[in-house]
């Protein structure tokens, strides 16, 4: 091997290991989890699969007094959400606010007495809570 090949190989694997610890240095994103998680409740939200979301996403001990029927009647006029984007987390040990901007259209009656849509830009703040490792959304109704 050349001195020059032997010096475009040594630096090409000095790049390969200066990418592997600069990959290596950088700190996982602690709410990761959390964010997935709240992306994907969100997501259902969206398309109003409120039977998943009851099963999957809806905090264990809320299940204890909200029935699943109850849960899903209470919904059945829930207004559209036409998008969303996680804008904030703040998480305490096992408890969590989740802050989502969302595009929303919000169905109001006309004093004539028919159904119109308002579309509005909100930021909600959901509460989450982590049981045995995974997080719940929190909701008392």
């Amino acid at each position: 091997m050349t001195a020059r090949k032997r010096s475009g190989t040594m630096a090409l694997a000095g790049l390969a290991i200066a990418f592997v610890l600069m990959a290596g240095c950088q700190k996982p994103d602690p709410v990761a989890a959390l964010k997935d998680r709240a992306s994907k409740y969100w997501g259902l939200k969206q398309s109003k699969g409120w039977a998943e979301v009851y099963d999957a996403y809806l905090d264990p001990e809320a299940k204890k007094t909200v029935t699943r029927e109850a849960f899903l009647k209470r919904r059945w006029l829930a207004f559209d959400i036409l998008s969303y984007q996680i804008s904030d987390v703040q998480e305490e040990g096992d408890k969590a606010t989740v802050a989502v901007d969302n595009e929303v259209n919000f169905p109001l009656k006309t004093p004539a007495g028919e159904l119109t849509f308002i579309k509005k830009q909100v930021t909600t703040k959901d509460q989450w809570v982590r049981r045995e490792g995974k997080w719940y959304v929190v909701q008392t109704e």
